[in-house]
């Protein structure tokens, strides 16, 4: 069962991925690259096996899309970066 605070985190940092992957060239990154940025970054610490999962869900969403461990920002995802759209989940 997650907490309040965990949630929060997880919407923080699947938020924070959004962004790395807009401002990256191509707009694509590996998880293991993504990981990196989100410390050196946004001071988030997570294991890379936690940014797979946020890829997962965020790829299920329609956020991005996945292509083995590389993820690629949608338009779908672009527009919640610009807060255009709604993150899912969020009001």
């Amino acid at each position: 069962m997650s907490t309040i605070a965990q949630r929060e985190a997880e919407r923080i940092r699947r938020r924070a991925i959004l962004a790395l992957l807009y401002f990256a060239a191509g707009q694509t990154l590996s998880a293991r690259r993504l990981r990196d940025e989100l410390e050196a970054t946004h001071g988030q610490v997570a294991t890379v096996d936690k940014v797979r999962g946020d890829i997962l869900w965020l790829d299920d969403v329609g956020l991005l899309a996945r292509a083995g461990d590389a993820a690629t920002l949608t338009e779908r995802g672009r527009d919640v970066v610009m807060d255009r759209a709604a993150m899912p989940g969020e009001a």
